[in-house]
């Protein structure tokens, strides 16, 4: 199995990025649900949206399509990471992975009714609720080998590599529960690229 960050980047995705697993096989719709103006809609491969890529910017796309049967796939190319309050309101289950600058956040998931987070402690370790969607997933990942705590005076830093390791259990659990890896052949699919409007004052 290829690893999968290293194919993203590879595509470039280094700075940054956010992906959004959403369990529905109806792309338009899902990109609909996170806000895009379909009206947009550019189809295209990941290097000609990449030509967007802009982690920071405040014009958010998204690069949106298949990922597997019933499942699909939003890639932020710019901007800040989709909301998906309308993936809840349509009870949808999803998953969202995203990093920036080498540090991984938590992982957020809908199970269609509720969001919660996978959160991250110590050494790559993972957290989750009880009874959750992705319980039995992550049941199913080897737990990482624990390194030698680092002591510095009279704390504990935290381990080289642990954003690394958490993202890689991330990555691993969206696979799962999806269906489908990140390999050569999904960076070379076609997919639809939309522009979502940021929503005006309030």
């Amino acid at each position: 199995m290829a690893d999968q960050w290293e194919l993203l980047r590879g595509a470039g995705l280094s700075r940054g990025f956010t992906g959004t697993w959403v369990e529905s096989g109806d792309a338009e719709a899902v990109a609909a649900l996170l806000g895009a103006d379909l009206a947009s809609r550019q189809d295209c491969d990941l290097a000609t949206a990449m030509a967007h890529y802009r982690p920071m910017a405040f014009t958010e796309r998204i690069w949106t399509g298949p990922h597997a049967d019933g499942w699909t796939h939003a890639l932020t190319i710019s901007g800040p990471p989709p909301v998906t309050t309308g993936l809840t309101e349509a009870g949808l289950r999803f998953l969202q992975i995203r990093t920036m600058d080498s540090y991984v956040y938590d992982l957020l998931y809908g199970d269609g009714v509720t969001t919660a987070w996978l959160t991250q402690r110590w050494y790559g370790e993972v957290v989750v609720e009880p009874g959750s969607m992705v319980e039995p997933y992550l049941r199913e990942i080897d737990p990482p080998v624990m390194p030698e705590a680092v002591h510095s005076g009279s704390g504990t830093t935290e381990p080289e590599y642990h954003n690394r390791v958490c993202l890689e259990i991330y990555l691993l659990l969206t696979a799962r529960m999806s269906g489908r890896f990140i390999d050569r052949a999904w960076l070379g699919e076609k997919r639809a690229l939309y522009t979502v409007p940021v929503p005006p004052p309030t």
